[in-house]
């Protein structure tokens, strides 16, 4: 009869499990706890061991297991003393058994993930019946139900108590999930002015969202010129590192889309200061003013760069392997932004894929764009690094992974990476230039121009299931739909020629870092704030 219990218990839970995810299908299931365990634990992993780097998330489980695991070895003490014959060899294994029944129970009854910020009745109740079923299930495994009933006593006070006492000063308000949900103020896009930038504004401003944008303008304000005058849009001039600037764009916002900082490598690479200046040090200011001023929002842009090399197709949970300064630039501030996310901070962190598409701050240092301006223009595709894989996106469908984003539930999307992409577009730079040369060919016959790079050494596919198993994303402009469109700009002499300044990121750098370096400059982004 005692063989039986565990496999009873096995059952029960599994029956549970079914009826909490019965509509659910199964493989999708799977793969939505795979990518929740990889993640955690790669993020687990970069953020390192110190009890500073112990996430809101890590506490509760940590608290929760500790109270069962002390609870449990009081009620094994008690029972030995006073009911010796009651307790067996095998009932020595309780104390660690139960911690772990109550946390895979808090697990699947959502303490850990969508029950986080309800409220404290709602949790007190849930916790409750997860020390039940945690007790239930030990007792029908192990028989010894005096010690499993006494475990449940001793353990559900602290449990339960510790969620109503933290719980006291918002017990009357709203659920921040809600307040994240509901778009009070608007939304400030900080690098709003540039590539992907101004196609983001643009679709939120036709939403009915008001926007703010905070940019130094670079590359001027021309790619915002038709939102002047717009009632619900703000451009304010500055940057990032203003914190005067900063503060004042932040102010009364409902979320932040920090798009802003240096793009690419060879920009980056000519002021390893400065790149650090403007890649970690801007993105940590945004993180620490908008959680100082009740921002709950904030959307990072990363980059699939950070995959570097890789031989098989990669996703969110494998290793990262930056093989430049920007990619690792991009890293540090994806640590820099989820390490020990508080509940009511929602962060999530979309890595792009290699952009490409027309926009009203053109880009000609992309791949992509680069070669359908050399086919244009002169008729010669210059191919470096034909084997190289790289996963595409068009710039349109960034701004519409950022828009889902800012629309979907917080708690799907709080402390998660996505790579934004579509596997459709996962091709080779040969491949590419192939479909470019076919696009343009109605047009201009051009040739193509095939040499080795032994330098870059990135090639890379990535896998895009995740984003679209939880957020419903699949590119709308594909990689011929979107050339065809900059074929079209070319004809209509839309583009001044391609290698002209304003287009080049290195360009708009090395001008930007004269300003970085004039002391008067430096001393005016970092001086304190005046208070009247």
């Amino acid at each position: 009869m005692g063989a039986r219990r565990p496999a009873r218990a096995l059952r029960l839970c599994i029956a549970l499990h079914h009826r909490l995810y019965s509509n659910i299908r199964p493989a999708r299931l799977y793969h939505w706890w795979r990518m929740q365990i990889m993640d955690l634990i790669r993020l687990r992993v970069s953020r390192g061991f110190s009890v500073d780097s112990i996430g809101p998330n890590e506490g509760r489980v940590l608290f929760d297991g500790t109270a069962a695991f002390v609870s449990g070895a009081l009620a094994l003490a008690f029972c030995r003393a006073y009911a010796p014959t009651s307790v067996s060899r095998r009932d020595l294994l309780l104390p660690i058994v139960l911690p772990v029944l109550l946390i895979v129970f808090n697990a699947l009854l959502g303490i850990y993930t969508r029950l986080r910020l309800a409220f404290a009745r709602t949790k007190a109740l849930t916790l409750c019946a997860s020390v039940l079923l945690s007790a239930v299930t030990a007792g029908l495994a192990f028989g010894t139900w005096s010690l499993v009933v006494l475990w449940a006593m001793l353990a559900t006070g602290p449990i339960v108590l510790a969620r109503l006492l933290l719980s006291l000063h918002t017990g009357r308000h709203r659920t921040l999930a809600n307040i994240a949900i509901k778009s009070r103020g608007p939304v400030l896009i900080i690098g709003g002015a540039g590539y992907i930038g101004s196609h983001t504004v643009d679709l939120l401003l036709k939403r009915g969202q008001s926007v703010r944008v905070l940019d130094r303008l670079m590359y001027g304000d021309g790619s915002l010129a038709e939102f002047r005058g717009h009632p619900r849009f703000c451009l304010i001039q500055g940057d990032v590192t203003d914190i005067a600037k900063l503060s004042a764009a932040m102010r009364d916002c409902s979320a932040v889309v920090h798009l802003a900082g240096l793009v690419g490598d060879p920009s980056c690479a000519v002021s390893p200061e400065f790149t650090r200046h403007a890649n970690i040090i801007a993105t940590r200011m945004a993180r620490e003013v908008a959680e100082s001023m009740g921002v709950h929002r904030f959307v990072f842009a990363s980059s699939c760069s950070v995959y570097g090399l890789s031989d098989t197709e990669v996703g969110e949970a494998d290793a990262l392997n930056p093989v430049s300064l920007y990619a690792h630039t991009k890293v540090d501030s994806e640590r820099e932004l989820l390490s020990s996310v508080r509940d009511e901070f929602f962060v999530t962190v979309l890595r792009f894929a290699t952009v490409f598409g027309h926009s009203p701050r053109p880009r000609f240092d992309l791949v992509a764009n680069l070669f359908a301006a050399q086919a244009m223009t002169e008729g010669l595709i210059t191919v470096v690094g034909p084997n190289q894989w790289r996963p595409f996106i068009h710039v349109r469908d960034l701004a519409r992974a950022i828009v889902i984003v800012l629309t979907a539930d917080p708690r799907l999307v709080q402390s998660q990476i996505f790579n934004v992409g579509d596997k459709r577009l996962n091709m080779t730079i040969l491949q590419l230039a192939e479909r470019v040369r076919d696009c343009a060919a109605k047009y201009r016959q051009a040739e193509l121009s095939v040499t080795e790079d032994p330098q870059d050494r990135r090639s890379y596919a990535v896998s895009f299931r995740k984003i679209r198993a939880t957020l419903g994303f699949e590119a709308a402009t594909l990689l011929d739909e979107g050339i065809q469109e900059m074929v079209e700009h070319f004809r209509a002499d839309h583009y001044n020629h391609y290698r002209s300044p304003e287009y080049s990121n290195v360009a708009m750098t090395t001008k930007a870092l004269a300003s970085f370096q004039d002391p008067a400059e430096m001393a005016h982004l970092y001086a304190p704030l005046n208070i009247d």
